[in-house]
C-alpha cells in the first residue's frame, strides 16, 4: 500500500515551486479562486497520464539517456513557447481564455519533470495491481497543493496580479532554460 513517505515526499515535491505552479498561481491572480479552481482537473488529468506513463515504463526510461534528452528537450521547448505567450498577455487582468488555460495547465503538467520523479523514483517498481492506488493518492495530493497554488495566486494584492502573467513567464523561461541544461548534459 501507498506509505507515508510517498504521501509527505509527493507533499513536499507539490508544494516546491515549478512550472505547474507557476502558472496556477497566475490563473489564481487572474480569474480568482473559484474560477481558477477548475484548473486543476487539468493538474490532476495531466499527472495521470504523465505519472501513469513514467510508472510504467520505468524500467526502459532510466536505461535510455538519449530519451530523457529528448523529453527534456520537448519540455524546455514547451516552457519557453508558454513564457512567450504568458509575456505577450499584457496583464492578469486581460486573462487567457480558461480553455486555453485549461490546455496549458494540461500540457505543461504532462511535461513535468515532477511526474518522471514521481513515475521512476517515488513509486516503487513491482508495485502491479496497487499502481492505481499510488496514482490516486499522487493526483489527490495534487489537487489539493493545486488549490493552495490557486489560493495563493487569487489573494496576491492587486498591483501584483497585474504583472501576474510577466512574473510566470519569467519563471517559466528560468525553468525552460535548466531543462535544456539538464539535456544537454
Amino acid at each position: 500500500m501507498v506509505t507515508l513517505t510517498f504521501i509527505t515526499t509527493s507533499l513536499f515535491l507539490l508544494l516546491t515551486p515549478g512550472p505547474t505552479n507557476t502558472l496556477l498561481a497566475a490563473y489564481g491572480a487572474a480569474f480568482g479562486m473559484r474560477r481558477g479552481a477548475a484548473l486543476v482537473l487539468a493538474e490532476a488529468a495531466g499527472y495521470a497520464a504523465a505519472v501513469t506513463f513514467f510508472a510504467l515504463i520505468a524500467q526502459w526510461v532510466t536505461h535510455m539517456p538519449a530519451g530523457l534528452a529528448v523529453m527534456k528537450t520537448i519540455a524546455a521547448a514547451w516552457l519557453l513557447f508558454s513564457a512567450v505567450q504568458l509575456w505577450r498577455t499584457r496583464s492578469a487582468d486581460a486573462a487567457e481564455a480558461p480553455r486555453r488555460a485549461f490546455t496549458r495547465v494540461l500540457l505543461t503538467t504532462i511535461l513535468n519533470p515532477k511526474a518522471m520523479v514521481v513515475g521512476v523514483v517515488l513509486i516503487p517498481p513491482g508495485t502491479g495491481a496497487n499502481l492505481p492506488v499510488w496514482i490516486a493518492t499522487y493526483i489527490a495530493l495534487s489537487m489539493t497543493a493545486g488549490l493552495l497554488w490557486i489560493l495563493g495566486g487569487s489573494l496576491l494584492p492587486r498591483r501584483l496580479k497585474q504583472h501576474a502573467y510577466q512574473g510566470a513567464a519569467l519563471v517559466l523561461g528560468g525553468f525552460s532554460l535548466v531543462a535544456i541544461a539538464s539535456a544537454a548534459a
